[in-house]
């Protein structure tokens, strides 16, 4: 018993230099660079910009989620058991952000023949669809090289609970701030302004294919410099990282998912899991739907959308760093119950709100504060949500090497991601039919020229459609039963264990 755990605990229920934590933070800013490009702007960039179907954008990352079900379980297999002078999770991090960054870059830079030709028939538009389906796939396969190997590495880097929510809000912090003040470079610089369509009409930038290249230059070198940043920054710490369990038999994806299913037997990590998938599954429908709301529903300009992610910054900052002291004082399932339930209700009662006739028109002066007031709530609410479930799975971790005598972040975290991955992507692949089948959103629409038909369901699906999968996610959070006591319990336990274990 324990053999895989293999570390001081004294050393791991330290308080972490604050260097640290910044260097572990910084990662967070690559991950959230690159869902920024490809949840805020791959469904309007191949279906507006390019004219490729919503269904087959949705397709081709459904695809990628089989990919997914491979890359994520080995990922979080093999970094829990790899064996190196760099440990077991810094190689991982040392050898993604090169990859990482290619493919976001060819994501967005499709061949100039193949943009040229999608509207000449469907053998383009098939061609199209195959070179997004095939950089997303890659792109998504290694940045779970990272991934999964940051959040793990996050869980081991300390023990004591009130540290690890610390350097979990730190994470979040960096990772949704940065999110935020790119999308506002994003919007007010590169995409800033109005271009002609081939009609002559004029249109915002983020719907013209040309305009995107400094972006996306941009952003996949950020990636690049972040992510190493962060695997050096962390580094140092190696020595004090736990060491991975004493090979048991061959590594194989039938071991991965026996592993997993082991541990969804602790009943806390399987409604924390289901939970995500709900929540999740939401996100990936507001992530496709919010540019076309945006732009169609509130016909903002991108002057406009730009404040959106600046509005963020203050509440996704308050938020991340309240969490830690309200987990402190209402310990982290109730703080959770209440980040979701803020989340559900900001995020669609504008549209709701619409589609009833009580929300103001959009040429009001009050219409963008309101809008930027629910992004804020929105935005905190979330960023105290993800410090919540980041520090549960850490907790989790500990109650299952009590339980299994194995320290297994790699795989706990894999999942979580995988979790993640399949909702969003289920998310975005509904969004993508409902987009064509039900909204029926035509190709080059010019905001304020819609048929009103068309405006009141893409407010539809915006709004109430997009919220009922957060609103699920509520009463499968509220089974999670690890409280801190008990937790307190558990590092305890352990702490005795390696001391009879020092003793024989």
């Amino acid at each position: 018993m324990g053999g895989g755990s293999g570390i001081d605990m004294s050393v791991a229920q330290t308080r972490l230099p604050m260097r640290i934590k910044m260097a572990y933070g910084v990662g967070a800013v690559g991950e959230q660079i690159f869902f920024g490009m490809f949840n805020t702007f791959i469904t309007i960039y191949y279906n507006q910009a390019l004219g490729l179907s919503n269904s087959l954008i949705g397709v081709a990352i459904m695809i990628a989620l089989l990919g997914d079900a491979v890359s994520d379980p080995a990922v979080g297999m093999i970094s829990d058991r790899w064996r190196s002078r760099l440990g077991r999770r810094h190689p991982f991090l040392f050898a993604a952000p090169i990859p990482v960054a290619i493919s976001v870059y060819s994501v967005f830079s499709p061949p100039e023949f193949l943009v040229n030709s999608v509207g000449d028939g469907a053998a383009w538009q098939f061609a199209l669809f195959a070179w997004l389906c095939v950089w997303t796939i890659l792109a998504r396969l290694f940045l779970t090289l990272y991934t999964i190997p940051h959040f793990a590495l996050g869980g081991e880097l300390t023990k004591d609970a009130n540290d690890r929510s610390r350097l979990f809000s730190i994470n979040s912090v960096f990772g949704y701030m940065t999110g935020a003040l790119f999308a506002f470079t994003a919007w007010g610089y590169f995409l800033a302004g109005e271009t002609l369509n081939a009609n002559g009409d004029s249109i915002p930038k983020h719907l013209d294919a040309t305009a995107y290249g400094p972006l996306v230059f941009t952003a996949s070198g950020i990636i690049l410099v972040v992510i190493l940043l962060s695997a050096w920054g962390t580094y140092g710490r190696v020595s004090t990282l736990s060491a991975p369990p004493e090979p048991k038999g061959k590594l194989s994806l039938r071991t991965y998912y026996r592993d997993l299913k082991n541990a969804a037997e602790n009943r806390n990590y399987l409604f924390l899991i289901v939970g995500f998938f709900f929540f999740m599954l939401s996100v990936g429908l507001n992530e496709v739907f919010i540019v076309f709301v945006n732009t169609y529903v509130w016909e903002l300009g991108t002057e406009d959308m730009r404040w959106f992610g600046l509005a963020a910054v203050p509440a996704i900052i308050i938020g991340a760093l309240m969490a830690p002291a309200l987990m402190r004082r209402f310990d982290r399932r109730p703080v959770l119950l209440v980040a979701i339930t803020g989340v559900v209700v900001a995020a669609q009662l504008p549209l709701n709100l619409r589609l009833l006739g009580l929300f103001p028109e959009n040429d009001s002066s009050i219409l963008l504060p309101l809008l930027l007031f629910h992004m804020a709530v929105t935005a905190g609410s979330v960023a105290v949500a993800a410090v919540s479930v980041l520090s549960m799975l850490g907790d989790i971790s500990d109650q299952i090497e009590l339980e299994k005598g194995l320290r297994q972040e790699g795989l706990i975290y894999s999942a979580r991601t995988f979790f993640a991955k399949a909702s969003n992507s289920a998310g975005h692949f509904l969004a993508g039919v409902l987009l064509d089948l039900f909204v029926r959103i035509p190709f080059n629409a010019v905001p304020g020229q819609l048929d009103d038909g068309v405006v009141f369901r893409l407010a539809l699906v915006g709004g109430p459609i997009m919220g009922l999968a957060a609103i699920l996610a509520i009463p499968v959070y509220s089974q999670y039963r690890l409280p801190r006591s008990e937790h307190k319990q558990i590092l305890e336990k352990l702490a005795a264990r390696k001391r009879h274990e020092g003793d024989e």
